[in-house]
């Protein structure tokens, strides 16, 4: 055990694990609000940038696996770490200063009592901190004792599901999200299609209202019951990316159950006129 007090206030060691891919512009930051845990472990699906010299030069335990999907990424990383207690982290976010001093002066009960703990996130985009159109506070389990719980089995939305009581920890997660426009829409595109084919797996299919209505409403949801409108244009533009998103997610699982339909016969060809 270490700790941030005595008595009471002791914690037990903690493991964190990192996913990457060409996360060289964040990962550092990423890794150095991590340096007081006792373990660090990085998977990273064969980065062609700075990542595995800027995660060596951490001393962190380096591994590449190649990228299969986001939860069974994740599984293999905390695979491989060493202690029940396990903290897990994108590598485009950082644990803040005050989420640091919250998890170290924990009781010694509540670790005993509690299977995981969750945290508020806080996102930046477009040179402002978002407080509202869902995402904030946004609030994500990443600290749970490995041996009470499971994966879930999807492997878009991917998340640790503990088997016992959790609790909610008023402090942030800080999510560097400034994305340019382009790489924004990209990464909407990509989990997308990550959604429509776990949807399609599951046998769920694509109506008329899920490309229409549905995609509306996602966007008047953030925009206006979310409040949205109140991070001007940054609100308008991530609510409207929500709607985006929820359309192209259906609009790919409309193709996945297209292309696996029978193509009707066209019949006998037409005769010619005489």
């Amino acid at each position: 055990m270490t700790g941030a007090g005595a008595g009471e206030r002791s914690r037990p060691q903690i493991s964190a694990f990192v996913i990457t891919r060409n996360e060289a512009a964040k990962v550092d930051e990423c890794l150095a609000s991590l340096a007081w845990v006792e373990e660090i472990v990085v998977v990273d699906d064969f980065s062609t940038d700075a990542t595995p010299d800027l995660c060596r030069g951490r001393g962190v335990r380096f591994v590449q696996h190649q990228f299969t999907g986001f939860r069974d990424q994740k599984a293999y990383a905390m695979s491989l770490t060493s202690h029940p207690w396990v903290l897990e982290l994108d590598a485009d976010e950082r644990i803040s200063p005050e989420l640091r001093r919250a998890i170290e002066e924990l009781p010694a009960a509540d670790w005993e009592r509690y299977a995981g703990f969750a945290f508020r996130r806080l996102t930046s985009f477009w040179g402002r901190w978002i407080r509202h159109a869902s995402l904030y506070p946004d609030h994500k389990l990443r600290l749970y004792h490995r041996e009470r719980g499971a994966w879930s089995t999807a492997n878009i939305h991917e998340r640790f599901e503990p088997d016992g009581p959790t609790r909610k920890i008023a402090a942030d997660i800080i999510h560097d999200q400034d994305l340019d426009l382009r790489t924004y829409l990209e990464r909407t595109a990509r989990y997308a299609d990550l959604s429509a084919r776990e949807l399609h797996a599951r046998g769920k299919r694509a109506a008329w209202h899920h490309l229409t209505v549905r995609p509306l409403y996602t966007f008047l949801y953030r925009y206006l019951i979310r409040l949205g409108f109140l991070e001007g244009v940054a609100g308008l533009v991530i609510s409207f990316m929500g709607g985006v998103g929820t359309f192209m997610k259906y609009g790919r699982l409309r193709e996945l159950q297209e292309r696996n339909q029978p193509v009707p016969s066209a019949g006998p060809p037409a005769r010619s006129a005489q």
